[in-house]
């Protein structure tokens, strides 16, 4: 039978001892409650009110004495005896209604709850003797109305008839009924709290068994659980340290068909297996040696226990030289950590030096792990070692060679610069012989643009970073170089420059760039003629959709119909050539001066803090 199954049926077992003490209980409290509700309903009920008429019937004889009393010594009180008497004897039927409706409702409720000895007492004892109470009151209350009629009449008459036949009648007729009707609810009283008493004491007899019981269950179970279980499991937990240990020998003598059974089954086969398939010694030992990393094992103190022939080999000392010795001794000191951090660089890798015999360093990339024992207990770390020599020599040849190739880049823009200056030199000495004024013109456009390129790679040769320029810094170059170049045409004119620092590839520098001289030339050349002032304004900036580039200024405009009758002139061809080069667009606008804007995607880059 499985443990499972075996446990079930014990908890089971106890659950249904508890769970029968609970009903017993239960089924106690209900016929208490029955028990407490019948006797509420009758008996005590009939008691009360027993007393009640009792109490009243003698005092309306009481008050009777007092009127005849009254009458007698002609005092004039009464009024108020014949209002006392009259009081009391409401109060008597009063009860003698409550307890006729009290013994019909606890019939009814005996009927309803299958008690017919409670229907049989009340229908054949209860009922009829009210009825014979009432009758009996019926008529004492007619001879206190003769004693009241008589008494106006005469004293001494009303005197005979007070103690001949009302007092008779009640002592002889009234009072026996009513003490025989309360002597029958006292009883009634009784037995109900006898009946009450055995109940409860038959209940809590089955109640104190079934717990008993129950205990009995929970104590059997526990030996059971203790011999069963608890035994078996102590030998396998034995047999699996012993394991653990490398006593792969060890077999449990236990034979049952449940599952410790078969856990025992699993433990000698998983001893077999590892008898049969563990790594000795001798192995780990060869892969140690063969490792051509170093590799250190030291004790909880640093203390070094063991090294592999490579560490041998690289520090220059024997396995008996380094034995022994603190962990701290076989590195360089000054690029260690503190010593209180010595271990958790370690363990994070650290770059440093070892230390030849010779006293030569030795880089080396070195790591460490904590080494646990059996039950968990510190047992020190290992250390290994890799020497970097060779690749921080890599590391230098490498560096060596990028700083070559910035060089070699450097030099390549600075010569392009040369030679676009050199170009731009000779159109300007080619157009100082040119008569025409429009051919000369055209001549120094075309050095605007060389010069707008000349001008990036100035940059380039200057800035750290080779592959993107500040474009900020360029466009303020370049406008600068255009205001001189124009001279007294460009003196009134004021320059508004609202430019982002973003850096920009060569690929998008260059064609923005050549656009920037092309609208500002062309606003300096056309938007203020005859020495007119005003202001031009280049904004550059970057958003979620993009560059924005815009060249603004507020002269004379262009014309629409100008601008549909004639063809565009080389600067607006050349401006929208470069704007199809960067995939953007071009939007004209004529509203106080003219507004060229450019949006384009690009590469976005992210923006510097002091934007």
């Amino acid at each position: 039978m499985r443990i499972g199954l075996k446990l079930t049926a014990a908890f089971l077992s106890i659950a249904s001892l508890v769970g029968a003490a609970g009903y017993v209980a239960q089924l106690t409290n209900r016929a208490v409650e029955q028990q407490m509700e019948q006797l509420g309903r009758g008996a005590i009920l009939k008691v009360a009110d027993t007393t009640e008429i009792t109490v009243a019937l003698y005092a309306s004889q009481l008050a009777s004495h007092a009127i005849l009393v009254a009458q007698r010594s002609g005092r004039d009180d009464a009024a108020n005896r014949h209002g006392l008497i009259g009081a009391n004897l409401q109060v008597a039927e009063a009860g003698l209604d409550r307890q006729r409706l009290a013994a019909e409702s606890l019939t009814r409720w005996a009927a309803a709850q299958g008690l017919a000895e409670v229907v049989e007492r009340e229908t054949t004892q209860t009922l009829p003797t009210l009825a014979r109470i009432a009758e009996e009151f019926a008529q004492h209350r007619q001879l206190q109305d003769e004693f009241l009629r008589l008494l106006s009449g005469s004293v001494e008459e009303a005197e005979r008839f007070l103690n001949l036949r009302l007092c008779q009648h009640a002592e002889t007729d009234v009072l026996p009924l009513l003490a025989e009707y309360r002597q029958r609810a006292e009883k009634e009283l009784t037995g109900g709290i006898r009946t009450t008493e055995r109940a409860m004491v038959v209940a809590n007899q089955w109640r104190g068994l079934l717990l008993v019981a129950a205990a009995v269950c929970a104590v059997l179970m526990g030996l059971f659980t203790s011999r069963s279980i608890g035994a078996p499991l102590g030998i396998l937990q034995r047999a699996a340290a012993e394991v653990g240990q490398g006593r792969f020998d060890v077999r449990v003598a236990i034979r049952r068909r449940d599952e410790i059974g078969m856990l025992a089954a699993q433990v000698n086969q998983m001893a077999a297996d590892l008898k049969a398939t563990t790594v000795s010694r001798a192995y780990l030992d060869n892969i140690i040696c063969s490792m051509r990393e170093m590799l250190i094992v030291v004790d909880p103190e640093l203390t070094v226990r063991r090294v592999n022939p490579a560490a041998c080999a690289e520090l220059g000392q024997t396995e008996d030289q380094l034995a022994g010795r603190e962990l701290p001794e076989l590195f360089i000191a000054d690029e260690l950590p503190d010593s209180r951090q010595f271990l958790q660089a370690l363990s994070l890798g650290l770059e440093c030096s070892m230390k030849h015999a010779s006293g030569a360093p030795i880089p080396v990339h070195c790591s460490a792990a904590e080494i646990r024992g059996a039950i968990g207990d510190p047992g020190g770390f290992v250390c290994v070692a890799s020497n970097i020599s060779r690749r921080r020599m890599a590391e230098v040849r490498l560096r060596a060679s990028l700083e070559e190739k910035d060089l070699l880049l450097k030099e390549v823009h600075h010569r392009v610069k040369n030679n676009l200056q050199v170009i731009s030199s000779l159109l300007s000495l080619q157009s100082r012989e040119i008569g025409d004024p429009e051919i000369a013109q055209l001549f120094q456009e075309s050095q605007g643009r060389i010069r707008s390129m000349a001008l990036i790679h100035e940059q380039l040769y200057r800035s750290g970073d080779l592959a993107r320029i500040d474009f900020t810094a360029y466009v303020e170059d370049l406008v600068g170089h255009l205001r001189r170049g124009l001279g007294r045409k460009a003196a009134p004119v004021t320059f508004q420059l609202e430019v982002q620092t973003l850096p920009l590839p060569l690929d998008l520098a260059v064609p923005c760039g050549m656009i920037v001289n092309e609208l500002v030339t062309n606003a300096l050349q056309h938007a203020f003629p005859d020495g007119r002032s005003g202001e031009i304004r280049v904004t550059f900036t970057q958003d979620a959709a993009g560059y924005r580039l815009a060249v603004a200024d507020d002269g004379v405009g262009i014309k629409p119909d100008r601008c549909d009758a004639r063809p565009p002139s080389l600067g607006l061809r050349v401006v929208e050539a470069l704007t199809r080069q960067i995939d953007g667009s071009l939007t004209v606008r004529h509203n106080s001066g003219t507004r060229f804007e450019i949006r384009f995607q690009g590469r976005q880059w992210p923006r510097t803090t002091d934007q």
